[in-house]
């Protein structure tokens, strides 16, 4: 069978335009360092590739939602100490000023440091964060935990949690929540028993020594919620921990797996480039001497 000038002119072009495609390919990958350089290089690989992404962002996204729950938790773990340390306080001013040998004096000192306590736990339970979210009002984030109406004390938001996804199918809360921590039953609160033992100290009645046994219950009952959301919490950070450290591992072995998919291995592609370039060179070479040719030549 003959071949035709067209047809040697063609298989040549052919020749040179796929050495010029896979000599600038694997001039790319050597300049980026990248073996997989678009989906075509190796279609399965770059596959695997967007799945590793897709499995390393999701793990630093975990990673991000971790340190935001800790964040979260830390600052009401703070705000709780406070409290606990204040219930302590009023159990013990309670029982001094319940002493039948105090003067009148000695007992409005205990009032006024009651009331401060007061004032100060009421603010903890109503403590924003630096957005204004408020953090024991459950999901209703924008409204006050607790209101002092001037007759009583109001429970305002819910005892819903907020709900943080810290890896694949696991959610992790990231609050407590004044209803949960201060409703005694019915609404009623360790605030209005510490107000009503405050008024037997300032006019005592026959009912003295029920509200003061009433308000101690009151604070060993709130005592002991605010000390069970802080141990909760702290189970919370260990397991938090846990995760990330998890998370941190598995980010590493995505990493290197990926890295093992993309980078190019720099002495394969040199000996590519190599490859290509003689290939060039023989083509454009046997391309000059047929053009070269006359036809006196080939009789």
């Amino acid at each position: 069978m003959r071949i035709s000038d067209t047809q040697f002119s063609q298989m040549m072009l052919a020749s040179l335009s796929k050495n010029n495609v896979g000599l600038g390919q694997v001039m790319q990958q050597m300049s980026t360092g990248d073996r997989l350089t678009k989906l075509s290089d190796d279609p399965i690989d770059s596959i695997k590739m967007l799945n590793l992404n897709r499995e390393g962002s999701a793990l630093v996204q975990y990673q991000d939602n971790i340190a935001n729950v800790k964040t979260t938790l830390s600052s009401q773990e703070a705000y709780l100490n406070t409290a606990s340390e204040s219930l302590r306080s009023l159990r013990d001013l309670v029982l001094w000023g319940a002493n039948g040998t105090m003067t009148t004096a000695d007992r409005q000192g205990i009032i006024s440091e009651m009331e401060s306590l007061k004032d100060g736990m009421l603010s903890t339970f109503n403590a924003q964060d630096e957005e204004g979210i408020y953090l024991f009002s459950g999901t209703l984030t924008n409204t006050q935990s607790l209101t002092d109406t001037g007759a009583g004390y109001t429970l305002n938001g819910n005892a819903d949690k907020r709900l943080v996804t810290v890896a694949k199918g696991v959610t992790m809360e990231s609050n407590v929540t004044a209803q949960e921590l201060l409703d005694l039953g019915g609404g009623a609160t360790v605030f209005q028993k510490i107000d009503d033992l405050i008024a037997e100290f300032k006019a005592p009645t026959a009912n003295f020594r029920t509200e003061v046994d009433a308000t101690v219950a009151a604070i060993d009952d709130t005592y002991g919620n605010v000390l069970g959301a802080l141990t909760d919490m702290g189970g919370r950070h260990n397991n938090l921990d846990l995760m990330s450290e998890g998370h941190a591992d598995n980010k590493l072995f995505v990493d290197k797996v990926e890295g093992d998919l993309k980078n190019l291995d720099y002495a394969e592609a040199s000996v590519r480039l190599s490859n290509y370039m003689s290939a060039l060179q023989a083509t454009q070479a046997s391309f000059t001497k047929i053009n070269d040719l006359s036809l006196f030549d080939r009789l």
